[in-house]
């Protein structure tokens, strides 16, 4: 190990605090890429995972291959797998069954799976066993759910089968049931033992006539044709196109076109015809499992890995941009704090080479520190994530992640963290070696300011006195250190504001999507005898029962010349001369909200019962469609321009076609909604008291909304309530906890994000002004030593604080919001628009947390200086 090594080396045990802050940051930086690599490999893997238990381990298959040509397939030695599938034929239900829900699905499909059929296609036993002989049978538990035919583990069928024929055709499962049309051909009667139920299978489509039961099939006895499931070896599958081909026994080149949409719809149809033809005379009927094969084919063979891929991209991009100036203001101060000692270096002859390869060794050692650890790190915190997803997933997709420890995504952790690392200390290596030896050892390079710049604004001491005048010198004379911690503090503020946007937003376009309900339990009478009454008035003192909302619809028509700007611009039609007055007519729906509810909800807008009684309530937030390239994008818009004070006229149509004049008064517009109402999105809603049911509407439907912490125990509460009335009670319950665990997963990620994100950018600044405000002992010495007190040490060093953050906020909220309107517009140009809306919530946490993160780092850093000795300070020159 060469001398300077060695040097670098002893400095970095001398500043350990640095050194383990600057190692923090790496560690952070590459923990982030390695989980977000990590988590993308392990996605990959679960899809593909997922889509082999949903329709089997197979890339294609060819149907009614005869037995004699199964030996040949079976040679290829392209073909990792080979699994056979015999299909029996279809069976009326009424030969068992006298009656079945289902119309259109009157069949049973029988289908005889050899063993390792069983294993790899698709099958999962919901409960008994695996057919073991060709007279066991497997049937779906779909019989039971959508049939309504119910049988047994041991029950005895006897089934008739045959093929469904249609105008001299056989049908196949693609065909959907032509009643009064199809007819079954006579076959032979087949007997069966039921040793189990299974989930439905793929091959099973809702359109499909016949559900699918499968039998054992004992390839020794098979000599009728099969079906032949095929799995391509790895390296075959990269050419999957043209052994497919060879196969079918058709042209390689004219098939790969034909399978490349992109190639074959540029052609013209002449030319098109001319590539099926040549196809056309295929030995087989084919199908490919398309999905499984664009997953294992690579990265960017699914659109799905594509999607996820742009989004990696877009992640390490700002992980990198972040990290990059975190540990670059690491090297920057580690140089400033050894400038003299280049220069000596340089004085006794080290040249400008060796200067700037010992930067880049002092890299390399704490990436050799903090990237392992960070990889680690990463990999576990992308494991946690893992089972934290499954936690939700499983309750909403049945879809489970599974963790894949990936080569891959560590070795793009750390060519990246290493790319990192090295674009963080090239500045600085270059700094290094062009320094002067004469003016590092005078210091003289760090301040190079004339007496004219450093002359205080007049409110700066009328403000702040003498001890703003030093705090403002300070920092004017110092510009390359201050402009260090100010870069530092505007990115972390302006990532801060564009993540915290992005999630905002994020969750606002779930929103428009994917609406839930603040309710879990509805349902709709229109009983208005005392007895029934009397059964409502009983459900709020049920346990477990929150809250509870009646509520009666009606509409209000009324002629509308109030639209919104934004609606006009869609509608740039209506109020034009050749409308009619029916028209230019418009509609609310109207509201009306039982007393107890309606209080609660003006109480939440502020608003007393007495002010709003009388009044009524305008949401006015709709969502409506605007035209853009491409087709047209949902928006998020006021409908009308009312204000509270503005009164609306129109009549209120009754059933019996009558319609009564009405007038009401606005008292508020908002766009929160009381309880139970929902997609009420797409038109305004005007919301009334109970004072008003009688005198508008003569409506006997009551819809009511119920909230409980049990629903599904007070769901059987109100079926054994309402047993003997003809009520439908809608138990939201579950899919709503789906949503809320869609949420809640969502967030995890996110926020997750951002956390980390602020970590880094928390070390970032710590390092930055700990170490600057070291470099500064001698001058706080001096300043001590000449008079100055210590409550005007602390109000300059305060003030210092004040002015660090007042200017990092001035720079990073306009950049934040600005990155906060591009991620907006990006969000925004698919097929949902959102309004925007800045980000004022993260705007007040970022100027309460810089403020606070600058004072309390900076008192870190007074406290350790206010304990060394100021004599011995003063003349310690080598800080």
């Amino acid at each position: 190990m060469n001398l300077l090594n060695k040097f670098t080396l002893k400095n970095l045990k001398l500043n350990k605090k640095r050194t383990i802050v600057t190692i923090i940051g790496i560690i952070l930086s590459t923990a982030l890429l390695a989980a977000v690599f990590s988590m993308f490999f392990s996605a990959r893997g679960s899809f593909i995972n997922f889509e082999v238990r949903r329709k089997g381990n197979y890339h294609y298959y060819f149907s009614d291959v005869p037995t004699s040509a199964l030996k040949t397939i079976s040679l290829n030695r392209k073909l990792d797998k080979i699994y056979l599938v015999k299909n029996i034929g279809y069976s009326l239900l009424t030969d068992f069954s006298a009656s079945y829900k289902n119309p259109y699905k009157p069949y049973f499909y029988v289908k005889a799976f050899a063993e390792d059929s069983l294993k790899n296609l698709g099958v999962h036993l919901v409960e008994g066993r695996m057919p073991e002989n060709s007279s066991e049978i497997l049937i779906s538990s779909h019989l039971n759910t959508n049939a309504g035919i119910k049988l047994a583990i041991g029950s005895k069928i006897s089934l008739h089968m045959g093929n469904r024929i249609f105008d001299g055709e056989n049908l196949t499962q693609n065909n959907p049931y032509i009643e009064g049309e199809e007819f079954l051909s006579s076959g032979v009667e087949k007997s069966y033992t039921v040793v189990g139920f299974m989930e439905r299978l793929s091959m099973e489509d809702y359109s499909s006539p016949g559900y699918v039961a499968v039998t054992y099939l004992d390839e020794k006895d098979s000599t009728e044709n099969v079906d032949v499931y095929v799995r391509y070896t790895k390296d075959a599958l990269k050419d999957h196109l043209k052994i497919t081909a060879g196969i079918l026994g058709v042209d390689e080149e004219a098939f790969s076109i034909v399978h490349n949409v992109n190639i074959f719809s540029s052609l013209s149809e002449e030319k098109q015809q001319e590539y099926l033809d040549k196809i056309s005379d295929k030995k087989y009927s084919y199908d490919v499992n398309s999905y499984l094969v664009a997953m294992e084919t690579g990265i960017i063979g699914d659109s799905t890995l594509q999607a996820l891929g742009v989004a990696v991209l877009i992640v390490v991009a700002i992980i990198i941009f972040t990290s990059v100036f975190c540990i670059k203001n690491s090297f920057d101060i580690s140089i400033t704090e050894k400038i003299r000692q280049y220069g000596m270096l340089s004085s006794i002859g080290a040249t400008k080479k060796q200067i700037k390869k010992n930067v880049y060794y002092e890299a390399f050692i704490l990436g050799i520190i903090g990237i392992p650890l960070g990889i680690l790190s990463g990999i576990f915190a992308s494991y946690i994530l893992i089972i934290i997803s499954n936690y939700f997933l499983s309750d909403l997709f049945g879809f489970d992640l599974v963790f894949v420890f990936s080569l891959g995504s560590i070795l793009f952790a750390i060519l990246l963290g290493y790319l990192t690392i090295f674009l963080s200390a090239r500045k600085s290596a270059r700094k290094a070696s062009l320094v002067s030896p004469i003016s590092a050892i005078r210091s003289s390079n760090d301040i190079k300011m004339p007496a004219k710049k450093m002359k205080t604004p007049f409110y700066i001491k009328k403000l702040f006195g003498i001890g703003g005048d030093i705090s403002y010198k300070n920092l004017k004379r110092s510009k390359k250190k201050y402009r260090t911690t100010i870069v530092s503090v505007v990115i972390c503020v302006a990532i801060f504001l564009a993540l915290s946007s992005f999630v905002e937003l994020a969750f606002s376009t779930i929103k428009v999507n994917y609406q839930s309900s603040d309710y879990n339990l509805s349902f709709s009478y229109h009983n208005k005898e005392e007895d029934f009454q009397e059964k409502i008035r009983k459900i709020p003192s049920w346990e477990g029962i929150k809250r509870i909302s009646n509520i009666f619809y009606s509409s209000l028509e009324f002629k509308a010349d109030r639209y919104s700007k934004e609606y006009m611009e869609i509608h740039p039609e209506i109020g034009k001369e050749t409308n009619t007055d029916l028209e230019d007519m418009d509609y609310l729906r109207v509201a009306i909200v039982d007393f107890k509810e309606f209080e609660r909800y003006a109480k939440s807008l502020g608003l007393s019962y007495e002010q709003v009684k009388t009044k009524g309530i305008l949401i006015n937030t709709i969502f409506d469609y605007k035209s853009s390239t491409g087709g047209s994008v949902q928006v998020e818009i006021p409908k009308f321009s009312y204000q509270a004070g503005d009164t609306i006229k129109g009549k209120v149509p009754l059933y019996d076609e009558k319609r009564i004049d009405f007038e009401i008064e606005i008292c508020k517009v908002t766009e929160k909604v009381p309880f139970g109402i929902s997609n009420y999105n797409y038109d305004a809603v005007l919301v009334l008291s109970e004072a008003y049911k009688e005198l508008i509407t003569d409506s006997t439907v009551s819809n009511v909304y119920i909230d409980s912490s049990q629903p599904n125990k007070t769901f059987e509460q109100l079926e054994e309530l309402f047993k003997e009335e003809n009520i439908f009670i809608n138990n939201i319950a579950e899919s709503f906890q789906m949503m809320n665990s869609f949420y809640t997963l969502i967030a995890i990620f996110l926020y997750g994000f951002i956390t980390v994100i602020a970590l880094i950018g928390v070390t970032n600044i710590f390092n930055t002004i700990t170490t600057n405000m070291n470099l500064r002992r001698r001058e706080f010495a001096m300043l001590k030593s000449i008079g100055m007190t210590k409550k005007e040490f602390y109000r300059m060093i305060r003030l210092e604080s004040f002015f660090y953050g007042i200017k990092s906020l001035l720079i990073g909220i306009p950049i934040g919001c600005v990155l906060s309107y591009l991620i907006y517009k990006a969000l925004s140009s698919g097929s949902v628009i959102i309004r925007y809306h800045l980000p004022i919530m993260a705007i007040f946490i970022s100027i309460l947390a810089v403020f606070v993160l600058i004072f309390v780092i900076m008192r870190y850093s007074i406290r350790k200086i206010n304990h060394q000795n100021t004599i011995e300070t003063i003349r310690n020159e080598n800080i």
